[in-house]
């Protein structure tokens, strides 16, 4: 169970079962699921499906102050090494946010509190994220947190990408997102 986060627009809590209608604008949305790199969800169950590996994974469900409604998720994931072993230094971001809110420095501030909680408790810690590169909202949270480049490779095509895609891997330290001035409350 994720410990729950407030921020001065967001709360930041577990899912809950009663969370899929506000979860299914997200999930079933295509435009959304080509970005984040996800199968889009083609109905309730599925969206039921995606609902319930959030709440096994403690992914944060992100909801208004004003109308507690969910308007997407962040997330950080184990990081598994090439010996399938789980790398206990690192921790990989994730989130995902309704359409209809982007624009709004809503991610931002659901992600800052996020590694704000993290590095506090874990300040050995490193966070990793992928993205692809051509999501340039995903791209500018990333770099706003100072989140550094490492790489990135030619995916190639599959059945979620009928064309091959650029993906951008990237790297952030407590040390990083200090500097960055980011430990300060929203």
């Amino acid at each position: 169970m994720n410990k729950k986060i407030n921020t001065s627009r967001l709360n930041l809590r577990s899912f809950v079962a009663t969370d899929l209608a506000d979860l299914r604008t997200v999930v079933e949305n295509e435009k959304i699921a080509k970005m984040a790199g996800f199968r889009v969800a083609a109905n309730a169950f599925e969206s039921d499906y995606f609902l319930q590996q959030l709440m096994q994974a403690n992914i944060w469900a992100v909801t208004l102050k004003t109308t507690a409604k969910v308007i997407g998720s962040v997330g950080l994931y184990p990081v598994v090494n090439d010996k399938q072993e789980q790398d206990s230094q690192k921790l990989e971001l994730g989130y995902m946010l309704n359409q209809d809110f982007w624009g709004n420095g809503y991610m931002k501030e659901a992600v800052q509190a996020v590694l704000r909680h993290l590095f506090q408790e874990h300040p050995d810690r490193i966070v990793t994220a992928s993205t692809y590169s051509k999501n340039s909202r995903s791209v500018a949270v990333l770099e706003y947190f100072n989140f550094k480049k490492i790489g990135e490779q030619t995916l190639p095509r599959s059945v979620l990408n009928p064309f091959p895609q650029q993906e951008s891997y990237y790297q952030l330290t407590a040390q990083a997102f200090m500097e960055g001035g980011h430990y300060a409350t929203h």
